[in-house]
């Protein structure tokens, strides 16, 4: 079992020597792949490894840190139904720049769905037009829209949304006015 343990370190060992060797041979630099000291070939000791992996980690931590920043995921938005407690998100609607989606034709039950929760939460449907109520068939359309208005909202809640059929998935957009 121990020549197993010691075995598994060598073939790890020689992997990164390998690939180190690999990577100085394109820089032209000969490397000794039987040297124990191989950190040394090149004037490096271990504390100086140890300061270019922390500068590493510190880049990494900080390239993640700007991408969380310059998140921009509910920008175009003027309503965000996660950060109000009487807007409710159906569920698998996931956000993106200026709207919400979800993948397949479901706008049907996004439209069900409004139409049975906002009621409940004292929204009061001010307007209301979607494609089931649409009986001219040259209009080929799928989607919905509605206004809801409610006592304390400063304006009007719109929701509306419709199916993208070239990218197969559903398109919701709330907006206030």
């Amino acid at each position: 079992m121990k020549n197993l343990i010691g075995l598994k370190k060598y073939i790890k060992r020689s992997s990164i020597l390998a690939i180190f060797s690999f990577l100085m041979g394109i820089c032209g630099k000969v490397v000794y792949l039987d040297s124990k000291e191989w950190f040394e070939v090149y004037g490096m000791k271990k504390t100086n490894w140890l300061i270019f992996g922390i500068i590493i980690f510190l880049i990494f931590i900080g390239w993640l840190l700007f991408l969380k920043i310059t998140d921009d995921t509910y920008e175009g938005m003027s309503i965000i139904p996660e950060k109000t407690d009487d807007i409710p998100l159906f569920e698998g609607l996931k956000p993106t720049q200026s709207n919400y989606v979800i993948d397949g034709n479901r706008w049907v039950d996004i439209y069900e769905y409004y139409l049975r929760e906002l009621p409940s939460l004292d929204w009061n449907l001010d307007y209301e037009g979607s494609a089931l109520q649409d009986s001219d068939t040259e209009n080929d359309w799928s989607g919905f829209h509605s206004s809801w208005i409610k006592t304390g909202f400063d304006g009007e809640l719109s929701i509306a949304a419709y199916y993208n059929q070239y990218e197969d998935r559903t398109e919701v957009s709330f907006d206030k006015r």
